[in-house]
């Protein structure tokens, strides 16, 4: 089988991930955090089961991950002015957080489909742990991949045009969610529920 690697090219004048010298960034990472993000149809085989995957921050400094992507994505996770320590990161909150700034995945000069997809490889020959979640709804699909100012749409009951999911409940939902995970990513890390 043949497998291509994605090459990049970068202008000397886009912007890269923060670091020290960013205004506001931490100059130590914050401890305990996890980050969270939906699985990508593999180009590898078996075929994943979809779903969602958690790994500590800690596991984008592994030596099988490319670089220095994963470092710079530890550092996005990490080092954010407003990440308290054990927060559980969506991939998605991380892009909020580059819009917010005007910024992009490609313009900080991270791929991170490549470190994903290679961590979920990295969890299935037991190299990195990670918590897997499996046979997600839909619902939560939508609220882990949208960042927290998407604006969503719903079904109309009885089959009229999409309605707009309001804000606060979207963001409240999403927030539910996050703690409905870190309760059973919590109960992982003491031992008390599966891998």
């Amino acid at each position: 089988m043949v497998r291509l690697r994605r090459t990049r090219a970068w202008s000397p004048v886009e912007p890269r991930p923060p670091d020290q010298g960013w205004a506001g960034w931490r100059p130590e990472p914050v401890e305990g955090v996890h980050l969270l993000f939906l699985n990508r149809p593999p180009d590898d085989i078996p075929p994943d089961d979809g779903g969602a995957t958690i790994v500590p921050a800690a596991s984008l400094h592994h030596p099988g991950l490319p670089q220095p992507d994963g470092h710079r994505l530890f550092d996005l996770l990490t080092r954010h002015p407003d990440r308290p320590p054990g927060a559980l990161v969506f991939l998605s909150d991380l892009s909020a957080e580059l819009a917010g700034q005007g910024l992009s995945w490609p313009q900080v000069g991270i791929d991170y489909e490549a470190v994903t997809d290679r961590l979920v490889g990295l969890h299935r020959r037991g190299a990195v742990r990670a918590l897997r979640l499996a046979q997600l709804s839909e619902l939560a699909v939508t609220l882990l991949a949208s960042g927290p100012h998407v604006r969503v749409y719903v079904a109309a009951p009885g089959g009229g045009p999409p309605e707009l999911l309001d804000p606060v409940v979207f963001r409240a939902r999403r927030e539910e969610l996050r703690v409905m995970i870190r309760a059973d990513l919590e109960r992982a890390l003491t031992g008390h529920g599966s891998h």
